[in-house]
């Protein structure tokens, strides 16, 4: 099981309501996606199954009992529920290489009410190994309205000694009923430090200038710089800076960005820069002191249209790329138009 770093005000309210005994039953794990809120929920469930060996705070400890079987998946006091195989075709790819070897398209659209009643046998038994059972719901958004329904009955009236996490990204769009039986853990955006921590941890080989790329460019979200960097987005970043910077009227650093993205094989990296790209106009815009001009914030406009419109049009990766560079060279005209 991997540290979790981050959040220490989320960490402390969920020890200190368990010590003093008035620990609620179910918690809404609020934030932006990439947060942190998923490793939060496995770190509080492994506290709880390892409850038995009264622990004071959370634990990264590999070698206990309750940590072996969360990571084999095989704990029988616990259980997760989230967004399965969209067809048998990912059904048996499921069961051949784990759920988490499936993309997002492979994935159905929702969590279906018969994951939620699948849940019953765990609530109709004692707990077999720990003091507790745990349920984490990953995303409590994903819940079809039935399913939905049928949470809310587990929530209103719960099973003793059982605690249920629902990790939410929009959690003003859950059923107010639900929202009014859980206890609110809200997720901000990590800081400097311990982005640094995450990145250099997970990616040992990445170069300094890499990590501080990848640092504003997850914005406070691990899971995002992490994503970001499996996709290679922290060369792309520091060449789109060095556009932003100079202009670069001879297209020199613009025909080469968009050549490392022209390929089918780029796919991934050339979403993710999609993603990124009108963001670092506004983050430039933000740094220039003057509330941004109105040319440069046209710029940012037209940038976000082109990046929304790229892939569903399937316009041309590199055509589209070579414009988002323009328009970032067209604000370092705007900033010295000398």
């Amino acid at each position: 099981m991997t540290p979790f770093l981050g959040h220490d005000k989320a960490r402390r309210v969920f020890c200190q309501s368990y010590a003093k005994g008035t620990l609620h039953h179910a918690w809404i794990l609020a934030g932006d996606r990439g947060l942190g809120k998923a490793g939060f929920a496995r770190q509080a469930a492994h506290f709880l199954l390892n409850s038995l060996n009264h622990p004071t705070e959370f634990s990264d400890n590999p070698s206990d009992e309750a940590s072996h079987l969360l990571d084999a998946g095989s704990h029988p006091d616990f259980r997760l529920l989230r967004r399965g195989p969209k067809t048998d075709k990912e059904e048996k790819k499921a069961r051949d290489k784990g759920l988490d070897s499936l993309e997002e398209h492979e994935l159905a659209r929702n969590i279906k009410i018969d994951q939620v009643r699948k849940l019953q046998p765990l609530f109709n038994n004692q707990s077999s190994i720990s003091e507790y059972r745990v349920v984490v719901v990953d995303a409590a958004d994903d819940l079809e309205r039935n399913g939905a329904n049928a949470l809310l009955k587990n929530l209103e009236e719960p099973p003793k000694k059982t605690v249920f996490f629902l990790i939410s990204h929009m959690p003003d769009r859950l059923l107010p009923t639900i929202r009014s039986r859980c206890q609110l853990l809200r997720f901000d955006p990590l800081g400097e430090a311990d982005m640094r921590t995450i990145l250099t941890q997970s990616s040992p080989k990445m170069t300094e200038a890499e990590i501080n790329a990848l640092i504003v460019a997850g914005e406070g979200s691990p899971g995002r710089a992490l994503r970001y960097a499996e996709a290679g987005l922290a060369e792309l970043e520091l060449l789109a800076q060095k556009i932003i910077q100079s202009g670069d009227r001879d297209n020199v650093l613009k025909n080469e960005l968009s050549r490392k993205l022209a390929l089918k094989a780029a796919t991934p990296r050339y979403h993710a820069f999609l993603n990124r790209a009108p963001s670092l106009i506004a983050e430039h815009i933000k740094k220039s002191g003057r509330g941004g001009s109105i040319q440069a914030i046209e710029k940012w406009r037209e940038a976000s249209d082109l990046a929304a419109m790229a892939v569903p049009k399937t316009l041309d990766n590199q055509a589209v790329v070579f414009r988002l560079g323009s328009l970032m060279g067209e604000l370092a005209r705007l900033n010295n138009p000398n």
